[in-house]
């Protein structure tokens, strides 16, 4: 999925969001670099170094720039974005959904990735 991807699909759920589309792509940014230091750098999965909207942190990214989390589990970054506007706006309930799903995709990329991976050397999965 690519950034502009996923910023299509969350606005397709939350329609005529008041959140401007900045802060929904640093909300991005924060999130594969979250991945890629709880997860992705704890595994030997070096095809992923290249991707992630982290990569170009100092330069503006792209809507084309491919995300870090792989098809199935990309899926979580819209309702990565749809939980932080959820939240941002004050809705609770609806941030409380969208963050369990985020959640299940989360713990679901991390045991993929500890099966499918070696972790790295001196690597600890605390999960």
């Amino acid at each position: 999925m690519t950034i502009g991807e996923a910023l299509e699909r969350a606005e397709q759920l939350r329609p005529n969001c008041r959140i401007e589309t900045e802060t929904r792509v640093q909300w991005l940014r924060e999130a594969d670099a979250l991945l890629r230091t709880k997860l992705f750098d704890r595994s030997a999965a070096g095809a992923f170094d290249a991707v992630g909207a982290d990569r170009p942190w100092e330069q503006p990214v792209q809507d084309d720039q491919t995300l870090l989390a792989p098809p199935p589990f990309d899926a979580l970054y819209p309702h990565l974005l749809c939980a932080q506007m959820d939240a941002a706006l004050g809705e609770t309930d609806r941030y409380a959904g969208e963050q369990a799903q985020y959640n299940a995709l989360y713990a679901e990329l991390a045991v993929w990735l500890r099966q499918n991976y070696p972790p790295r050397s001196r690597a600890q999965w605390r999960w």
